[in-house]
């Protein structure tokens, strides 16, 4: 398994724009200080998605000797997997939940 941090990947570019994104919009809204709160969070999702793997490792070093031929190593790499997928979206989700705060404290709506 490649536990290299790796910032160059798609999930912390999507991520590193929604950050941008969501303090855009605070910023927009009159509510820079919450833009900003909200563009901390998104880049701590970001962070736990890049150290998620080195976790990983340490919590489970059964992952380091991985046989093809057993079955329950193929189930425990296919659950990393989806659980990595799943990790990837965590910013967005996080941007998601930041935006519908900043638009209740919008005095416009």
């Amino acid at each position: 398994m490649n536990t290299i941090l790796n910032l160059g990947s798609m999930a912390a570019s999507t991520g590193l724009l929604a950050a941008g994104l969501i303090f855009a919009y605070g910023v927009w809204l009159g509510h820079r200080d919450t833009g900003w709160r909200a563009a901390q969070g998104v880049l701590a999702a970001v962070m736990l998605g890049g150290v998620l793997p080195f976790m990983v490792i340490q919590w489970f070093p059964a992952l380091l000797s991985y046989d093809s031929r057993n079955l329950a190593s193929l189930f425990l790499t296919a659950a990393l997997n989806i659980v990595g997928v799943l990790v990837a979206f965590l910013p967005w989700l996080v941007a998601v939940n930041w935006l519908e705060v900043l638009r209740r404290e919008d005095p416009r709506t």
